[in-house]
């Protein structure tokens, strides 16, 4: 079982509810983050926590550093950094704006998973987990936003065939529209209902590839069937 995770981007929504969850199920966690939440999230749930710009990569290499000794070993590493999604046509999409979201989504990733890789290689196993989005996300979404989850997707596939002679696992999770601030009741969440889902699912999805050591390199849909309700273009 793959214990001692790093989650780096813990803010309101995702990284925050992943964080509550996992921890609920027995997970030593280290929380990273540039952000203020995340020192209170850690302080709810009893870990440490750092504070480091993800898309700063020494900064990365510190927080690795830091949560190895602190928890023993890193077992993995999830990296929910990312967001700027937005619905703004590309004529109205600044150049400065593209490249924070391109960099935001893209190169916190790519820290992440390159500040990881020696410890993972030096203990023989571990495991990496991105955030793409599902399509119904990304093609609704903005150039920038969407060139920063196809990177990490791309990535994704890439290192899990990279790393397969070092026994580390790489894998995503690809959302739908998941709900902010959602505090989960365990509700049942039917397949194609209107709106946001709560993060529970995601959650789940999470938990599975960290706990799965022979799964690499694939990246699991969690948007309740919202991706695939494209309609066949013809009567």
């Amino acid at each position: 079982m793959q214990t001692n995770i790093l989650i780096t981007g813990v803010g309101h929504g995702i990284g925050s509810s992943l964080a509550y969850y996992l921890n609920k199920q027995g997970f030593h966690l280290f929380l990273a983050s540039r952000g203020d939440t995340v020192e209170s999230v850690a302080e709810k749930i009893g870990c440490h926590s750092w504070k480091a710009d993800l898309n700063n990569y020494k900064e990365c290499e510190k927080a690795v550093e830091v949560a190895t000794e602190a928890m023993g070993s890193l077992d993995g590493v999830v990296n929910v950094a990312g967001n700027y999604f937005s619905t703004t046509e590309i004529e109205k999409y600044p150049e400065d704006t593209f490249q924070e979201a391109l960099l935001n989504n893209a190169r916190t990733f790519y820290n992440m998973a390159r500040a990881s890789v020696p410890v993972m290689k030096k203990q023989g196993f571990g495991a990496i987990i991105g955030f793409a989005a599902a399509d119904n996300v990304l093609l609704n979404s903005n150039p920038g936003y969407a060139a920063g989850k196809g990177a990490v997707y791309s990535m994704i596939r890439e290192l899990s065939r990279e790393l397969i002679p070092y026994n580390i696992t790489v894998n995503g999770i690809a959302p739908g529209f998941i709900e902010k601030d959602f505090i989960d009741q365990g509700v049942p969440q039917k397949l194609g209902t209107p709106g946001r889902y709560p993060p529970s699912g995601v959650n789940r999805a999470v938990e599975f590839l960290l706990l799965s050591e022979l799964i690499t390199g694939q990246i699991i849909n969690v948007a309740g069937g919202h991706n695939m309700n494209i309609g066949s273009g013809i009567k």
